[in-house]
């Protein structure tokens, strides 16, 4: 793929609007150059929310927070991830075919701090990082972003609100076709037969 920066995802959004100038950076001074800087990592973290990417998908063992759990609803309560767009899930130790582990967000008792309150404990979170990287970027996710991207400037640039749900339909499609692109660079583990019915086909 050829190299891509926020210059050139900015120009994708603003070829997706019709707009009929490109940009050379997203600080020069002109409108469309002043849209794309104000959105771009708005949309961006938009975009990585959207779904569960797997070029921006990390896991971490959670670090206990200093509060209390709540412990009349969970048992433990971990620190939120930093640099965390969104919680995918918690790893269950049984492994990846056994039921999702239940747990939730709540602020700490200093009112400011996220944090995550589960009954599992040694707990590891699965979530979507808040990635910055253009080079690590799928082309799928370089197409909703710049969908996403053309929807929020749209309106200041054109003035035209059929433009701007145009592009939000184009965003909503994109994110519907997420998982068959980004299930092409994985392999799901396959259940494992049970030791008696392995034995009965040997």
């Amino acid at each position: 793929m050829a190299a891509v920066s926020k210059v050139l995802i900015a120009n994708m959004a603003l070829s997706n609007i019709g707009a009929k100038s490109n940009i050379e950076s997203l600080t020069e001074d002109s409108a469309e150059a002043n849209a794309c800087n104000l959105w771009y990592d708005w949309s961006r973290i938009q975009t990585l929310e959207a779904f569960n990417w797997s070029f921006a998908r990390r896991s971490v063992a959670l670090t206990t927070h200093n509060d209390d759990a709540p412990t009349k609803r969970w048992a433990y309560r971990y620190v939120y991830p930093s640099a965390c767009v969104c919680i995918r899930e918690i790893e269950n130790p049984a492994g990846p075919l056994a039921d999702p582990v239940a747990y939730g967000l709540e602020l700490g008792d200093d009112g400011d701090t996220k944090t995550i309150v589960t009954d599992l404990v040694e707990a590891v979170a699965l979530y979507t990082f808040d990635l910055e990287t253009t080079g690590l970027f799928s082309a799928h996710f370089i197409d909703a972003l710049a969908a996403k991207l053309a929807a929020r400037i749209a309106f200041s640039l054109t003035g035209d609100k059929e433009t701007v749900a145009g592009m939000q339909n184009l965003f909503g499609a994109l994110i519907v076709q997420a998982p068959v692109f980004n299930a092409s660079e994985k392999q799901e583990r396959k259940p494992r037969e049970a030791e008696h019915i392995r034995a009965r086909s040997e």
